[in-house]
């Protein structure tokens, strides 16, 4: 991209491309002898901010055996290249983009979705963006050898608690997204991405809440349940705002709606430099 440096991968191949991958390989085994301590390994540090959820739309679909979660995400960062990681079942299928289900939704509980909230309105155009190259974390060394070969850096936090989902049985998916118009100078712009996942389960998973990298401490929140059979749960950290019924697929399902702004999980507080500074 004209005016934005390539990761250094990206412009070369053959030899020297190996050299990269054996600098990443042993960089993440000296990492790994440490027991994962950063400060054998500084410059794999992230210094800098680059990108929050800044709101997210889900419609959860959910039959008593398996579990569709459709996604609107809304990502604020600075920069001109992001990737974005979550933990999920390792039985997992990564569905792509599937808009539509919103519109359909909204339109029949009498919503806008996240434009309810009038804060939201007030956020500058959104740039549409696509999740490309999802890939399958199974470990932690996975974890740390695609960010040093991709120079993304981490915060030690926010790896920790990657950790944690590995240790739980879970993987994490990392995706990729490039704006059209992206910011060179520091100055957050807002994009809009969508995605689906489908796994087994026998009672409904709830979305943690996000992670805080730098950009926002808040995240708008709308969560649709559709249920085949009716439920009275109730959502870990949002309230109810509507229940009734939704046709989705020629299949009327219950419906409960949750709704509010939640604060992140931190993993450094908004006065706090950067880790690793």
């Amino acid at each position: 991209m004209a005016g934005w440096p390539d990761p250094p991968f990206l412009s070369v191949e053959g030899p020297e491309f190996a050299d990269m991958v054996r600098t990443a390989d042993e960089l993440t085994r000296r990492l790994e002898h440490n027991n994962w301590d950063f400060d054998a390994a500084p410059e794999i540090f992230a210094r800098d901010a680059a990108c929050d959820v800044a709101a997210k739309e889900i419609v959860t679909v959910f039959d008593g055996q398996v579990q569709t979660r459709y996604g609107r995400l809304i990502m604020k960062g600075a920069g001109a290249r992001f990737n974005l990681m979550s933990h999920e079942s390792p039985r997992a299928v990564y569905l792509g983009a599937r808009p539509a289900i919103f519109d359909l939704v909204n339109a029949q509980v009498g919503s806008a979705g996240l434009f309810d909230f009038e804060e939201f309105r007030r956020i500058p155009q959104l740039q549409r963006i696509t999740f490309e190259n999802p890939s399958v974390f199974y470990q932690v060394r996975d974890v740390i050898f695609w960010s040093v070969l991709h120079r993304t850096g981490l915060f030690p936090t926010g790896f920790e608690d990657i950790g944690k989902q590995l240790s739980s049985g879970n993987v994490i998916r990392n995706v990729l997204f490039t704006p059209a118009k992206p910011s060179y100078d520091g100055k957050p712009i807002f994009m809009e991405g969508y995605a689906a996942v489908q796994f087994p389960t026998e009672v409904i998973e709830w979305m943690p809440k996000p992670l805080y990298g730098g950009m926002t401490t808040e995240s708008f929140h709308v969560d649709t349940v559709l249920t085949t059979e009716r439920t009275d749960d109730s959502h870990p950290y949002l309230d109810l705002v509507a229940e009734g019924s939704v046709l989705w697929q020629d299949r009327t399902y219950f419906m409960r709606r949750f709704a509010g702004i939640s604060p992140k999980d931190a993993t450094r507080g908004p006065k706090v430099p950067a880790e690793g500074l």
